[in-house]
């Protein structure tokens, strides 16, 4: 398995993994893009930042500091490195937690910023693969 590379500077590109217990039914994209996030806790609002590391058509999984809960609500801004414009999830909850990195169910997300979340990740992707080490 390689080693991620994490690098809250800006959307890069780390390799695809399979651990064991994968239950993944779709295709997911790898890269890195920043994000905010906040959410309820049991007695108070979260709010925080992260990296977005891995994208599925129903999930995203984040890097972040901060110790989240399983079953927790959040709502994430994605920011997009080509446009202006930053990508909305209004509502993730989250699924695992293994250390810094979490799993995210999307259960909400309008199609136009779903749709621009996967060329986003594919065109990171790319500009990486593209860029020499």
């Amino acid at each position: 398995m390689e080693q991620h590379i994490h690098d809250h500077t800006g959307p890069i590109f780390i390799s695809r993994t399979s651990p064991a217990g994968n239950r993944r039914r779709n295709l997911r994209l790898d890269g890195q893009l920043t994000l905010t996030f906040s959410g309820m806790d049991e007695t108070e609002i979260v709010m925080d930042t992260g990296i977005a590391f891995d994208l599925g058509r129903d999930g995203i999984g984040i890097y972040t500091d901060r110790s989240l809960k399983l079953g927790m609500e959040l709502a994430l801004v994605i920011e997009c490195p080509d446009s202006e414009e930053d990508i909305c999830i209004p509502a993730a909850q989250v699924t695992w937690v293994r250390g810094s990195r979490v799993g995210l169910s999307i259960r909400s997300m309008k199609q136009e910023d779903r749709t621009r979340l996967q060329r986003t990740f594919s065109s990171t992707r790319r500009s990486s693969e593209t860029t020499p080490s």
